[in-house]
């Protein structure tokens, strides 16, 4: 598929535009029916809200720096102490990691003119606050909150690397001749946002998947983990009954080799939970239950779903 394969040059070439390559991810990704997935791809395009959680890789914090002085004396861009504030004021002052655009971050990189950091200036207000440690008349005159530019580089080194984990992996899946119009029914039969999350979030990632309309899907890697399934099962209403049952016919199964080939027992499960879903007593939507069922059974498994 061509618009793949563009995403892949413009990945691979550290001059293509980051930009670009995750605009034709988000068209990529409405393509193939996987818009739920877009959010990520926003977020990185425009920004982070104040609301929002960012992504570990954007959990950046600069040091404190400032001009010390006592009216005599000045020392001139000296490290600030932080052991004297609480947790909240250093993660106020320090910056709370980098909610902005990657256009931006380009811009601010582009900007510092072969400076080795960035600075944000604090006011005046936390002056005061700021000269607490300080003894023998000295206070602090002026403070910024310095980040190494190497950190904020960093930034569009990961978005570049988890973006094209996501892409060979789903071109390893489809081939790299796949047609437009084919993609969307062979993806259905992926697990596609089991592979967006592990490649651009890692292991443990929650990824919520459906819309507001009909009960929504979290799909979370458990990979063996048994507690973490019975959790994940839990916040889909579940109940402990069920997940015992579960339990025990995992235990007399034999491991499958590939998602679906599940053995009797634990497969006999599936249809009696697909029954309940039917007849109501498990209040998930028949569709909803059997996608979640399947992705979650093939994480716990650790195998493409």
């Amino acid at each position: 598929m061509k618009l793949l394969n563009d995403i892949v040059d413009l990945l691979m070439n550290e001059a293509g535009s980051l930009n670009e390559a995750l605009l034709k991810t988000k068209v990529l990704l409405h393509q193939i029916g996987q818009k739920e997935l877009v959010g990520w791809v926003n977020s990185e395009l425009t920004g982070y809200g104040q609301d929002e959680t960012l992504p570990e890789y954007r959990e950046i914090r600069g040091r404190l720096y400032g001009h010390v002085s006592n009216g005599y004396y000045t020392h001139s861009n000296r490290v600030l102490p932080v052991t004297h504030l609480s947790k909240a004021q250093r993660r106020a002052l320090e910056g709370g990691g980098m909610r902005q655009g990657l256009g931006v971050i380009e811009k601010m990189i582009s900007d510092t003119k072969g400076n080795n950091s960035l600075g944000r200036p604090l006011g005046p207000e936390v002056y005061g606050l700021l000269s607490k440690p300080f003894e023998d008349g000295y206070h602090v005159q002026s403070a910024w909150s310095q980040i190494e530019i190497s950190q904020v580089r960093q930034i569009l080194t990961e978005v570049r690397s988890r973006l094209l984990d996501f892409i060979l992996e789903l071109q390893g899946e489809v081939g790299t001749t796949v047609l437009e119009k084919d993609i969307k029914q062979m993806a259905n039969n992926l697990d596609i946002p089991g592979m967006f999350g592990k490649a651009v979030f890692g292991d443990n990632t929650t990824i919520v998947v459906g819309n507001h309309n009909n009960s929504q899907i979290t799909n979370t890697l458990v990979k063996n983990d048994a507690k973490a399934l019975a959790d994940e099962l839990r916040k889909h209403g579940v109940s402990d009954d069920d997940i015992r049952t579960l339990n025990a016919a995992i235990a007399e199964d034999p491991v499958p080799a590939a998602a679906g080939q599940y053995g009797s027992a634990v497969r006999g499960w599936m249809s009696r939970m697909l029954g309940k879903a039917v007849d109501g007593s498990w209040d998930v939507g028949v569709s909803v239950a059997g996608t979640l069922l399947a992705s979650t059974l093939a994480r716990y498994y650790g195998i493409p779903n």
